[in-house]
């Protein structure tokens, strides 16, 4: 009498033994050829008895079930997913992304004692260390990745000027806290240059979409809940960002009279979708 086996695979379930191996794997087969069969899937795992694992028909049939399944599961991924290539996880190609690093942390409630200080020049060093290497410079092996065209850079042709936009947001922002106080600052900026970087920091926050969730908490020396911002965050590693930008400084003084040609050319990279679809203003664009 033939030595029994129960096997289980994706899409049937098939009871064998081992001297009918032929006639049991005939059904996969004409599946595989275009049979129009039914085919009943059922995820449960695969079981064998010793040695029949072995035979030239059950690897065949083990192929096919495997080819089969692969195409199902790209079917289904191909159908669903998201429709550009640049959507997530497919992300636009920075030269930073090697010193990305995510990690859990909070923001300091009530201030940082380095910032949460009236205008001084300790307070403006404070700033300037954020982002003042924030201009950069790049080869051109990097600078032909990025998803907008760049600049050689005039008396350093091998590498190309870039600017993570962190630290152009540091800047805005940095502006925008001295023209808050122009009693201290002669050098405040003007008001075109405010709503710059007022818009520019609106289009970074939205762009970002932080969904780390406020919360509310009882307080029993105030008797009602209050608003708690000391919570949780999933955020990029500032200290690595930070440090990828000194180690990338720019080295030459740049001249933006100068032109230079090179054979770089970018492809247009289609939006997804506009930041905001807001309600739109009479008459305006």
């Amino acid at each position: 009498m033939a030595k029994s086996s129960s096997t289980w695979f994706p899409y049937r379930r098939v009871s064998t033994s081992v001297s009918d191996d032929e006639q049991q794997l005939k059904p996969f087969l004409d599946d595989a050829e275009g049979g129009s069969g039914p085919v009943e899937r059922s995820p449960i795992p695969l079981q064998t008895s010793h040695g029949s694992s072995s035979s030239p028909s059950r690897r065949i049939l083990l192929v096919v079930v495997a080819v089969e399944t692969i195409l199902l599961f790209w079917l289904i991924l191909r159908s669903s997913g998201p429709k550009s290539r640049y959507s997530w996880p497919a992300l636009v190609y920075s030269p930073a992304h090697e010193a990305v690093e995510y990690g859990i942390t909070t923001y300091t409630i009530g201030g940082d004692k380095r910032f949460h200080i009236p205008p001084s020049p300790a307070l403006d060093q404070a700033w300037s260390d954020l982002y003042n290497f924030g201009i950069s410079q790049i080869p051109k092996s990097q600078a032909v990745l990025l998803p907008n065209k760049t600049h050689p850079i005039p008396g350093d042709p091998l590498n190309y000027i870039a600017e993570l936009d962190v630290f152009h947001n540091l800047h805005c922002l940095n502006m925008i806290r001295k023209g808050l106080h122009t009693e201290y600052y002669n050098d405040a900026p003007e008001i075109e240059h405010l709503d710059h970087c007022i818009d520019w920091i609106r289009q970074a926050l939205m762009c970002a979409g932080d969904t780390s969730v406020i919360v509310w908490q009882w307080d029993p020396k105030k008797n009602q809940t209050i608003f708690q911002g000391d919570v949780a965050h999933t955020c990029r590693n500032f200290d690595k960002l930070r440090d990828w930008g000194k180690h990338h400084k720019i080295q030459t003084s740049y001249d933006t009279s100068v032109r230079l040609e090179d054979d770089i050319v970018i492809p247009v990279i289609p939006k997804d979708f506009d930041l905001y679809e807001g309600k739109k203003i009479s008459g305006l664009a």
